[in-house]
């Protein structure tokens, strides 16, 4: 069995969106859980920043505004 998992984050702040989906064969909790880990390092490569333990997220632009506003 095949298992598809689908990341979507939403910026706080503009509500631009990352998305990635992946396929996991089988259903090991720890496959699971690395395939996870593996879709929020996927974001931090496209520039999002994971905060307050994932519950808050912001785009590479939203991130450049916070740190030059002008």
């Amino acid at each position: 069995m095949t298992l598809r998992l689908l990341a979507c984050l939403e910026c706080d702040q503009c509500h631009n969106h990352f998305e990635n989906l992946v396929s996991v064969k089988g259903l090991d909790p720890g496959e699971l859980s690395e395939e996870v880990h593996r879709l929020v390092l996927s974001a931090e490569d496209d520039e999002w920043e994971c905060r307050k333990n994932a519950t808050e997220h912001l785009c590479a632009s939203c991130i450049e505004r916070i740190h030059n506003p002008f």
